[in-house]
């Protein structure tokens, strides 16, 4: 449902380079980076794995991830920062791209702080087994812990709207994946009640994904807790709505 292709046009060759804070500083104000995020799940999709930050510009519970490096895939930079952050050798084909979202921040980790940095992420979707669970090792540099998140407590909780919109759009790929699959089967009587259970079921899910502007969040970090504001569904419907 969700891709992130990537195109090369001529003979890229990286020319990766390590840059100090002042100097990557003074890169932020200009640039707006690239990430690649993970959203880890259990292999029924009841439970999130989310790492609780220690760094800026998110030092709350977060997704396992990071920036990616010129010339690589979305998700070949998932891979190297599930290496890095969790301590996992894991196959691409394991990382499955959830949606593409666009984050601002007020604060950063280089000086000066209250400039901010923005992103273009690519959020994937991995879901962990067990015994791989067990031999996790979190990145100490950036994570305080991990745990396990029932992906309902995230979604009724506090927590960044990133990540329940995540988990929203995880869900809508779902269920397009379980219409694609049904629709795709040549070798089955085609059940028209079932394929328009399917699609209903995706249209449901995709409106609860469905955002209209700009979700502005502020964390206050000795509570824990968000204020989020957004724009409301039924003024976005009206504004479309033919004059």
């Amino acid at each position: 449902m969700q891709r992130a292709p990537q195109f090369v046009t001529g003979n890229f060759v990286p020319h990766h380079k390590f840059l100090e804070d002042a100097e990557y500083g003074r890169a932020l104000d200009a640039l707006v980076k690239a990430v690649s995020d993970v959203l880890v799940v259990s292999p029924d999709d009841s439970q999130v794995f989310l790492g609780r930050r220690k760094v800026e510009p998110q030092p709350d519970w977060w997704y396992i991830g990071g920036r990616a490096k010129p010339g690589e895939t979305p998700e070949q930079a998932a891979v190297r920062n599930v290496r890095r952050e969790l301590g996992l050798e894991l196959p691409i084909e394991r990382f499955e791209v959830i949606a593409n979202y666009s984050f601002v921040w007020h604060t950063r980790a280089q000086a000066p702080v209250d400039n901010g940095t923005a992103d273009i992420s690519t959020v994937h979707s991995l879901v962990l087994r067990p015994e791989e669970v067990g031999v996790v090792k979190l990145d100490e540099r950036e994570y305080l812990d991990a745990k396990w998140f029932a992906a309902g407590e995230v979604l009724s909780g506090e927590f960044h709207p990133a990540l329940k919109q995540a988990i929203r759009d995880l869900r809508a790929k779902r269920a397009y994946e379980a219409l694609e699959a049904l629709a795709a089967d040549d070798g089955v009587a085609t059940d028209d009640a079932k394929l328009a259970q399917l699609a209903k079921q995706l249209v449901k899910q995709v409106s609860a994904g469905r955002t209209t502007g700009p979700v502005h969040a502020l964390f206050n970090p000795e509570t824990r807790l968000y204020s989020v504001s957004a724009p409301s569904r039924h003024h976005a419907a009206r504004s479309r709505s033919p004059r």
